[in-house]
């Protein structure tokens, strides 16, 4: 993802506050400053600064100034508080507490009740614990409220706002922590669903959007972002979440409340399939992105030679998300007794999966192709976007094997985690955004595929690396990103300039991690949970997960290791699921 930047040779009005020319003296002095502006739109945007506690002695301009005497060790204390304002009215829906202690007990009891809620997970390698209970924190702070939902904001500070692919990521990621992220995300996103076709949004009936924004920017349509639909993925991986969730909750209202949506994203799927027969993307908005896949750099879908790939682009691992999402939803129309549905979309996904492994797979390379371009060529750039794919099904079986190979090859695996591209492309650079980064939720999509395929050695390799990545970072926070310069086993990871921290899929990253380690199946329909094989790293020997929700069922798990050997005991139980442990 990218920051649009735009440069306008003229903005709104700073306003100045006028006091009234009948005040005298310091009696009457203003309790406030007010920092006023009016947008190019008209909108007028205020910040009033109230003070409490002890109010200043005078007010110059923008500037409180209060004349203080103390004693020795004397103290006092200066309130104030804050009040956001759009055209006279309140810009939160939350009214400002009186004090401070006040807005502070109501932060700790949100908070309090949020963390009583969720998943506890704990091991006994206290640095991971530090980085686990930071990942907690920041997925707390992160959630945002849009249309009464909850959902988790992308990331501090450039992407604060709802996006499509990271908010759905980063909520599937998190369902082992707090299912009802995911819920209130898919009927988020439902809400904005496309409706109309608009190029200037790159707006279509049924498609996910990818980014919203409420400035003023926004506002005067100077960017499309109100929201703004410029992303291919978003669309199948809501329908990936949508079938995700089921599994985790069985909750069957939301199931139904959605249905209709879902049927309106795939119709968008098969709309623009039509063509090529794989779903693509090309620009039709001015100022939309020239990518719209999870790498929207302008320099980032190369091929072989460090060549950019022209025309409508189609992503291997968007195809694999498509089949992802068709296979996944003719289970969920066999459960609505749509059986002709469900057949339809099964037979589409097999067809896709053939076609897939023969157009884009490079027998030379042994790898499948980064991309096929407007005229339907590989873009033979070898990069990690087919590692997202090995978790959905659509390689072949000894295919999936290569990619897997090929990804910790030492042109891609640095020690910290996959590259986004070899260091063997003449298009490298460890700095590049997209160009040879390593990014922490592209390692954790690529480790639990690799685990799906019983590479446990080498999903856990993975695993290791971003651990170890994040033990070193300011916080113990992943960052979005860091740079791609080797591990040598001495110097710490390279920091990307601008990386957003937190962010939230690489927040989340960090419990899919977990879920790479206990190998977790949800099935809450059918009233069970499957542990395959579960295996700790080699850097802790015990893991407690507390409170863990599979439909109406609360479970209590530790895993202990012994060896090689990691075994599952079910603690506490308050409901009827079956766990069942398969090693």
């Amino acid at each position: 993802m990218r920051p649009f930047l735009f440069r306008t040779t003229k903005r709104g009005n700073f306003l100045r506050y006028l006091p009234n020319q009948d005040q005298k003296s310091v009696e009457i002095l203003p309790k406030e400053i007010v920092l006023a502006y009016e947008g190019l739109d008209g909108s007028l945007m205020e910040s009033r600064i109230q003070f409490d506690s002890f109010q200043p002695q005078e007010i110059q301009g923008y500037t409180a100034i209060w004349r203080l005497d103390l004693a020795a060790h004397e103290s006092r204390t200066i309130g104030y508080r804050i009040h956001l304002f759009t055209n006279n009215c309140p810009t939160s829906i939350v009214s400002v507490p009186e004090t401070f202690a006040q807005a502070k007990t109501e932060e700790l009891l949100e908070e309090k009740l949020w963390t009583e809620q969720i998943t506890k997970i704990q091991t006994d390698n206290k640095s991971l614990n530090r980085v686990i209970d930071r990942a907690m924190q920041d997925i707390y702070l992160l959630r945002q409220t849009s249309e009464k939902y909850n959902f988790l904001s992308a990331g501090v500070p450039w992407f604060s706002t709802l996006f499509g692919r990271d908010s759905l990521i980063s909520a599937s990621q998190t369902l082992v922590l707090d299912p009802t992220i995911a819920r209130d995300t898919l009927s988020l996103l439902a809400h904005f669903q496309g409706k109309v076709d608009n190029e200037w949004q790159d707006e279509q009936k049924g498609k996910i959007l990818h980014e919203i924004r409420l400035g003023e920017m926004a506002r005067c349509h100077e960017v499309p972002h109100t929201p703004y639909y410029g992303t291919v993925d978003a669309t199948p991986l809501w329908l990936m979440l949508y079938a995700e969730y089921y599994a985790w909750t069985a909750d069957q209202p939301t199931l139904d409340q959605l249905w209709s949506n879902a049927l309106s994203a795939m119709a968008w799927i098969d709309r623009n399939c039509q063509e090529t027969g794989y779903l693509r993307y090309h620009r039709s908005s001015e100022n939309g992105l020239l990518n719209q896949g999870w790498k929207d750099s302008e320099n980032c879908i190369v091929n072989s030679k460090g060549e950019i790939a022209e025309g409508a682009i189609a992503l291997c691992e968007v195809q694999g998300y498509v089949y992802a999402a068709k296979i996944r939803m003719s289970e969920l129309a066999e459960k609505r007794k749509l059986f002709d549905l469900a057949e339809l979309w099964r037979s589409q996904a097999q067809d896709l999966k053939r076609r897939f492994n023969q157009d884009f797979w490079m027998p030379d390379q042994d790898y499948c192709a980064l991309a096929l371009d407007g005229v339907g060529k590989q873009v033979d750039g070898i990069a990690s976007n087919a590692g997202h794919c090995l978790n959905l099904g659509i390689f072949d079986y000894e295919k999936a094997l290569s990619v897997a190979a090929r990804l910790n090859a030492p042109d891609m695996f640095n020690g910290w985690g996959i590259r986004t591209l070899s260091n063997l492309s003449p298009a490298y650079n460890p700095m590049g955004y997209h160009i040879g980064s390593v990014w922490p939720h592209d390692n954790s999509l690529i480790a639990i595929g690799m685990r799906s395929h019983s590479l446990v050695k080498q999903s856990l390799r993975i695993a290791q690396g971003l651990i170890d990545m994040t033990i070193a970072q300011p916080y113990h926070r992943p960052p979005e990103l860091l740079c791609g310069y080797e591990h040598d086993g001495f110097s710490l990871p390279v920091q990307y300039p601008v990386a957003c921290s937190p962010q939230a899929w690489a927040t989340g990253s960090i419990f899919q991690l977990i879920a790479v380690m206990v190998n977790f199946v949800p099935d809450a329909p059918n009233n069970q949970l499957r542990i395959l094989d579960p295996c700790l790293l080699n850097s802790i020997n015990r893991l407690s997960i507390q409170n863990l929700r599979i439909g109406q069922t609360l479970l209590d798990l530790e895993f202990e290791r012994s060896g090689d050997t990691t075994a599952c005991r079910v603690n506490k139980k308050r409901g009827n699921v079956r766990v069942i442990i398969e090693a």
